[in-house]
């Protein structure tokens, strides 16, 4: 198998070979709900860290005896789903943090009904004063701890610059796949980036290393399809579902770019290895990168973001989304709305989105039109 049909492979399971093998090895595997948890400190405690998503999942109405499905995110759902099924029972434990009220209800009744063998819960602060730099960081100093009892090692210094140098090279290597797409005929679809995005967050970063090394010398010089009618970015959350990716590029266009946490937000930035306590090191990035909505105050830097990728891109419309009954994209949506005439490229409705795809051909219409009206 070449490495990018590896990658996808990879991308696809839940878990996914690499994982399995990881596990047959003796290893341990822990689970955490959200980007503003560092995987380093997962890393260097020798456990694989493993980014829970709804692959998989084809219904909720186990979840939804406890989430009711009128008002709470189908991902959410979809996650809890997987783990009251025992989906997610290769887990050795899971991470949780106020990421929303949906995900942070859905981990509590992970941890209430199901009594994980280890669980932690992360609080994140919602803003970027010195006050909340030093809560974060506190909260990374317990999470260190945590795992030091329950897997029994010692997290040293070097053991996390190691992991944090390790990953840093997973964002760089996922950066240079993601500049292929400012090429006229990127050699890959946007439905292939995104489920590399989706496989890195799910296998051994050693290994996602030496693949993404030679999938870049496999592809790096190839020429892709030109066949397409429009550049797409997607502005929103579509998580690790890849049906709004596939539409857009059944319907002619290409996806280039997203604006997304299981997107380019998540390995947009480096840690910072100048200085001497990694911990801090650790906390300065994730507070302080390309933010997610949960973040008061922020929605300058992912209009910035994505400004310089219409540029960078040469995109020609925006298409929005986010899951039905989620505040947070729901506020950005209007705050993007507000610009539209600043941005000067056609930006779709917001497309309020199910994450099992039970309004498939919904979206499929709206996007067909949306196309229809760019290259009108």
């Amino acid at each position: 198998m070449s490495a990018l049909e590896t990658l996808l492979a990879y991308a696809e399971g839940n878990p996914n070979a690499a994982v399995k093998q990881w596990k047959a090895e003796g290893k341990k595997v822990i689970g955490y709900w959200c980007s503003y948890i560092p995987m380093e400190l997962i890393h260097a405690a020798g456990a694989l860290p493993y980014r829970v998503k709804g692959a998989g999942a084809t219904g909720t109405d186990k979840a939804d005896h406890d989430m009711s499905a009128i008002c709470n995110c189908s991902f959410s759902r979809a996650v809890l789903d997987l783990a009251y099924r025992g989906t997610y029972d290769f887990l050795d434990g899971i991470i949780g943090m106020n990421q929303c009220e949906h995900a942070w209800r859905a981990f509590e009744l992970w941890v209430e009904r199901l009594s994980p063998p280890y669980h932690h819960f992360l609080y994140v602060p919602r803003s970027r004063k010195k006050i909340s730099f030093n809560e974060y960081l506190l909260g990374l100093e317990k999470l260190k701890e945590s795992l030091e009892k329950y897997l029994e090692v010692e997290i040293t210094t070097t053991a996390l610059w190691k992991s944090i140098e390790l990953f840093n090279e997973n964002r760089t290597l996922l950066n240079k796949v993601q500049e292929l797409f400012q090429k006229e005929r990127p050699p890959l679809s946007g439905v292939q980036r995104h489920r590399l995005i989706n496989a890195a967050v799910s296998i051994p970063p050693e290994e996602l290393n030496q693949l993404l090394h030679t999938l870049l010398e496999e592809i790096g010089k190839n020429d892709g399809n030109t066949d397409y009618i429009a550049r797409i970015i997607i502005f929103g959350w579509v998580g690790d579902s890849t049906l709004l990716h596939q539409i857009i590029e059944e319907a002619g266009g290409l996806v280039v770019m997203d604006n997304c946490c299981f997107g380019a937000r998540s390995f947009c930035n480096l840690i910072d290895i100048e200085g001497n306590d990694p911990l801090a090191a650790l906390a300065k990035c994730y507070l302080f990168r390309v933010a997610c909505p949960r973040m008061f105050s922020t929605f300058g830097e992912r209009y910035g973001m994505l400004k310089k990728a219409l540029r960078d891109y040469r995109a020609n419309g925006i298409i929005r989304s986010n899951l039905q009954f989620c505040d947070l994209h729901g506020m950005e949506n209007i705050h993007l709305n507000r610009r539209k005439k600043e941005l000067g490229t056609p930006l779709s409705a917001p497309l309020i989105l199910d994450y099992l795809g039970q309004d498939e051909a919904r979206i499929r219409t709206r996007v067909e039109a949306f196309l229809e009206q760019i290259q009108n």
